[in-house]
């Protein structure tokens, strides 16, 4: 019995670090010894249509088509294609002041949630790619050439963009998600020098239009990783492109965010009962990644779990004192990270952060097994 737990606990172990620790380091050897650079063309400018899909957004929505607008970018060969999601405020009746054609409103007959707006819009959308994007996501002037230089490759089949989460006022949530925000940025770019990115920020990214399949009609905040991988299916390379540039606003609320947070968590189980193909190893390095940054990471919260009770049941049994050492400094550790709330360090910002995206995953999970009722959306309060 007691080595069947120092297994379980050393195995435990081994996940954790090799998803948050020894795969990011394996990821800079490969990328620099494996790497296949994209082929770039700076003017190349095929027609683009921006999708944006809305729930009652008439305090952005505005702001957005005139950030569309101003972007760097042929006006004869940009589009707007908003599908609103029976908002009933006035969001639909501020983008038919505009008069535009080039902007083009659909509104769904029922609500059907982000994924019923993607699937019915994206195919009427008359252009050559197509740029997924949120009401409340505003970009850099030239991000949008950015983001199409890299379909002059013929390899790329879509590129995700940066973004960039903004607060009225700078406090420690916003540290912690920038934190995040820039290691996940970090291996998304490296895994797409090896082939592909495994997801997208979902507020900005841009797939060719001939390679749109629809997901399931259910889906629950994870477009950014099925429509991706759908790209990947069809073997083609995802990219993240550093230089496309975008911001966001966010509530800077800790409890709206942690709610956002077992959101994605429900939807990232979701995603992947529907990407099990995926963890075939002859795909290469899709398998690769999606099995060291996806799996390992969704399931990290099931690996400190089952470490942190196989050490407990340890450092009661074992004869060896290195159990409850570490006991111990497990102990502390989950401490020091839920006192943060309470005694708000900058030291134990990152253990608090940690704990909180890890136990929103857990959370998530439980939402998954519960069964997810709706793909609708309610608006989010933004600053």
């Amino acid at each position: 019995m007691l080595d069947l737990l120092k297994w379980v606990f050393w195995l435990s172990v081994f996940a954790i670090i090799y998803s948050y620790s020894l795969y990011p380091f394996l990821l800079i050897i490969f990328s620099r010894l494996f790497g296949k650079p994209v082929k770039r063309d700076n003017s190349f400018t095929p027609t683009v249509g921006v999708l944006i899909p809305v729930h009652n957004e008439e305090r952005v929505i505005r702001k957005k088509i005139d950030n569309i607008l101003s972007l760097n970018y042929p006006e004869d060969k940009l589009s707007i294609w908003i599908g609103s999601d029976l908002s009933t405020d006035r969001t639909e009746e501020f983008v038919k002041e505009y008069n535009n054609p080039r902007i083009h409103l659909w509104r769904s007959p029922v609500r059907v949630g982000k994924t019923g707006i993607l699937n019915n819009l994206a195919p009427q959308v008359d252009a050559e790619i197509i740029l997924f994007t949120d009401a409340n996501t505003m970009h850099q002037k030239d991000c949008l050439r950015a983001v199409v230089c890299n379909f002059a490759d013929p390899s790329v089949g879509g590129v995700a963009g940066h973004i960039e989460h903004v607060m009225n006022t700078e406090n420690d949530d916003q540290f912690g998600e920038s934190i995040y925000r820039k290691f996940e940025s970090k291996q998304k770019y490296m895994e797409g020098m090896l082939h592909s990115t495994i997801s997208a920020f979902g507020g900005f990214y841009a797939i060719r239009k001939s390679l749109f399949k629809p997901i399931p009609p259910n889906s629950y905040s994870n477009d950014d990783v099925l429509i991706p991988m759908g790209i990947i299916r069809q073997k083609y390379r995802v990219i993240y492109e550093p230089l496309a540039r975008s911001v966001e606003d966010t509530t800077g609320n800790i409890v709206s965010e942690f709610h956002r947070r077992i959101r994605i968590g429900a939807g990232n189980f979701q995603a992947f009962s529907w990407l099990i193909d995926f963890l075939n190893p002859f795909r290469g390095w899709p398998f690769f990644c999606f099995l060291s940054h996806k799996v390992s990471r969704w399931f990290s919260p099931f690996f400190f779990v089952t470490a942190a009770v196989s050490c407990f049941m340890l450092s009661i049994s074992a004869q060896e004192d290195v159990y409850r050492m570490l006991f111990a400094a497990g102990s502390i550790f989950l401490v020091t990270g839920l006192l943060h709330r309470v005694i708000a360090l900058r030291i134990t910002l990152h253990i608090y952060y940690f704990l909180m995206m890890n136990i929103a995953l857990l959370l998530g999970f439980v939402r998954f097994l519960c069964g997810i009722k709706s793909a609708a959306w309610s608006r989010t309060e933004r600053t």
